[in-house]
């Protein structure tokens, strides 16, 4: 079995092919999508290229980050809870994107948006928090996502302390 120390390092070992290309996505959709709308012409296409370039990028690589957490227990419930914790986040990104989608195309008001908005997110928190708390019972190494960020910053701290 893998310490805690060992799988931060794998995770945060992950291809940064993957978060340029994530990156590069991301603004292709933003530049196309601001290009269409400010030329006054299909608002809800500018959407749609929204939301695939920057829904799928990030779907891909909260799924690699998935199944790189599935390597660290062969437990069956770490597992099932890991795959869960994934589809999850995964859903939430579809669902904001969906409601943004919606709240642009005029089905519903921006209050509405909002007040959805906020419950979906809560809703994420929760969960989220509740499956890192079984997840932390069946493995005591399970890398939560606050650590994978608490020891990026420290590195990034070191990194300007040397400088």
């Amino acid at each position: 079995m893998m310490t805690r120390e060992e799988r931060i390092e794998q995770l945060q070992k992950r291809p940064k092919k993957g978060a340029f290309n994530l990156l590069w996505a991301a603004a292709a959709g933003l530049g196309v999508g601001w290009w269409i709308y400010a030329n006054a012409s299909l608002q809800l296409l500018a959407v749609l290229s929204f939301l695939i370039m920057t829904a799928v990028p990030f779907s891909v690589v909260t799924w690699q980050k998935t199944r790189t957490l599935l390597t660290f227990n062969e437990h069956r419930s770490y597992q099932r809870l890991i795959r869960a914790k994934g589809v999850i986040a995964i859903a939430m990104l579809w669902g904001l994107l969906g409601l943004m989608f919606a709240h642009i195309s005029g089905f519903f008001a921006l209050s509405v948006f909002s007040g959805l908005s906020v419950m979906l997110i809560a809703g994420m928190l929760v969960v989220e928090t509740w499956l890192d708390t079984r997840l932390l019972r069946i493995d005591h190494e399970h890398v939560a996502d606050s650590l994978i960020s608490f020891t990026k910053r420290e590195r990034l701290k070191r990194g300007w302390d040397k400088m």
